[in-house]
């Protein structure tokens, strides 16, 4: 994580939060367009025109809306384009981008996870536009306006293919009225949470909230196991399906492990597997759980306009995943990663989707978003002292101070390895599997993808010669 680049964004914010400031102020309505030429349609200044298609995964409030407002201020500042948007649930989005790709006519912009399961896969596979000249022109002004950090895992082989908008990292959220009923510390270490969680069910209280009917959030717990256990550059050494990717340090299956017995020993709610995650997210903002662990996406749902009734809003607060005790990672890291958008390399305006992705990550928007969705924009100046909710703040530091962020296992796994590490984990919380079980499946699904993978490399080797 380079905490230079992200620290001159948040030094201002970091001001504020000594001196103490004010609640946020929260536009409403379209989003005006920006005084500065920043969003110019193209370098040549030319008039754009036509339609171009928009699929995102921001369904829900204050996103949609918010994305709404974004596309109302773009086609005012230009008449000559429309913008047709598909709000799509994300788990249905990741099967309907990848059939639309395949077809004749994908989306213009489309939203995207880094990583190898969404976009280095869709660019070896020649989907996306390579944006790296965009964002090199004019002295590399576009490029310049998004902290660098997050845009490097949209980098692949040397080119830039797309922008992050979102950081987003998965914290424990709590309760902090059944903490302080239950006279309970923040846990520092995976023993310490093991204890609470313990004290909890010991006196009828429901540790953790876990709707798993999604299939990925329980993975997410074992995800960061595994990075305490062996290291960032460890796991992500791994995560490549082209590199050694034999899971066979012995954190992989002791990480199973811790998370099959501490869900063993009850510490979530009965049948996980047939719960989604706005199920778990009720049972804590209904205060039937003291602790969910979840992403910072749900900032807005546990606040003003969100799901939560108001009684709830200043009850709740977050701290990051325990270290492991003799783990050789970083005890202090956060698990995220940034996600954004990308343009098809089939569109027939990319003038125009470059032209409106610049609009969304001007600083003018930016501030904007932030103020409406209460989410980590990586944008420079996105971030200030009006617009920057009491968690927000907090999470902003938590972002400084990370000596690292390491990506979702989900996201960085071949995709077809992925889910079956999923569905082993899903099986684990059904009683049907073993740690060790769910390592030997996923050790085999990644041999398998490796020779494939290997073999259609020398295939198009052979044909270029």
């Amino acid at each position: 994580m380079n905490r230079v680049a992200l620290g001159l964004l948040l030094f201002g914010l970091f001001m504020l939060v000594l001196a103490g400031c004010p609640g946020p102020q929260t536009p409403t309505g379209p989003v005006s367009p920006p005084a500065t030429p920043e969003t110019s349609p193209s370098a040549e200044g030319q008039q754009l025109s036509g339609e171009i298609t928009l699929w995102t995964i921001w369904n829900s409030e204050p996103r949609r809306s918010a994305l709404e407002d974004v596309v109302e201020g773009f086609e005012t500042s230009n008449p000559g384009i429309k913008v047709k948007v598909s709000n799509i649930e994300p788990d249905a989005y990741k099967t309907k981008i990848r059939v639309a790709l395949g077809s004749d006519a994908p989306p213009d912009i489309f939203f995207v996870w880094s990583g190898e399961k969404m976009l280095r896969n869709f660019v070896r596979g020649g989907n996306c536009l390579d944006l790296t000249r965009y964002l090199d022109e004019n002295e590399g002004a576009w490029r310049s306006r998004i902290i660098a950090s997050s845009l490097g895992p949209y980098v692949y082989e040397g080119k830039t293919y797309g922008v992050p908008y979102l950081m987003q990292c998965t914290f424990f959220f709590y309760n902090k009225d059944i903490f302080a009923a239950h006279e309970l510390e923040i846990p520092t270490t995976w023993d310490g949470l093991t204890q609470v969680c313990q004290k909890l069910k010991d006196a009828n209280v429901t540790p953790i909230a876990l709707g798993n009917l999604e299939m990925w959030p329980a993975h997410h717990l074992p995800c960061v196991l595994f990075q305490r256990l062996m290291g960032h550059e460890a796991v992500m050494a791994q995560y490549d399906p082209l590199g050694p990717g034999e899971y066979s340090d012995p954190g992989w299956l002791t990480g199973l492990r811790m998370f099959d017995e501490f869900q063993k020993s009850g510490f979530f709610n009965p049948s996980p597997n047939g719960l989604s995650r706005a199920d778990a997210r009720a049972l804590f903002f209904g205060e039937k759980a003291a602790m969910f662990y979840t992403g910072t996406w749900d900032f807005a749902q546990l606040t003003s306009r969100g799901e939560a009734p108001s009684t709830f809003w200043d009850k709740w607060d977050f701290f990051n995943f325990p270290s492991v005790e003799g783990g050789k990672g970083e005890p202090d890291g956060l698990a995220g990663s940034p996600d954004g958008y990308v343009v098809s390399s089939k569109t027939s305006n990319p003038a125009a989707a470059v032209a409106f992705l610049k609009f969304l990550t001007s600083t003018t928007v930016a501030n904007e978003f932030v103020g409406k969705c209460r989410e980590l924009v990586q944008v420079n100046g996105a971030v200030d002292e009006n617009n920057a909710s009491w968690y927000l703040r907090k999470y902003a530091e938590t972002v400084q101070a990370a000596p690292v962020i390491s990506p979702w296992t989900d996201t960085m796994m071949e995709g077809s390895v992925a889910k079956e590490l999923m569905n082993g984990v899903q099986a684990m919380l059904a009683g049907q599997s073993s740690a060790a079980q769910v390592l030997e499946a996923v050790r085999q699904r990644q041999a398998q993808v490796k020779k494939d993978m290997q073999a259609t490399s020398a295939a198009v080797a052979s044909d270029e010669q």
